[in-house]
């Protein structure tokens, strides 16, 4: 939260819960990722402890979030593959 975020850091998804003890530095960490200009995300689940929902259902939307994360930051787009050839 209070390093320098200046230096090219990659894309960032951070996911956490409202019942999850570090909440609020996950929010101040997400809010330095932007300020420095870093592709971040930042994605709350109601009722969510630190470390998941521990196999509940809603871990199936937790991991699609981060699946889609990831997915649009490793699959080109199309006008990003037109651009290449």
């Amino acid at each position: 939260m209070f390093g320098d975020f200046g230096k090219g850091l990659p894309p960032t998804v951070l996911s956490c819960g409202t019942r999850d003890l570090f909440l609020s530095n996950t929010v101040l960490l997400h809010r330095a990722l932007r300020r420095a200009g870093v592709d971040a995300e930042l994605h709350v689940w109601e009722g969510m402890p630190h470390g998941g929902f521990f196999g509940a259902p809603e871990d199936q939307e937790l991991l699609a979030e981060q699946a889609r994360f990831l997915h649009k930051q490793l699959v080109p787009t199309e006008t990003e593959r037109k651009v290449k050839k």
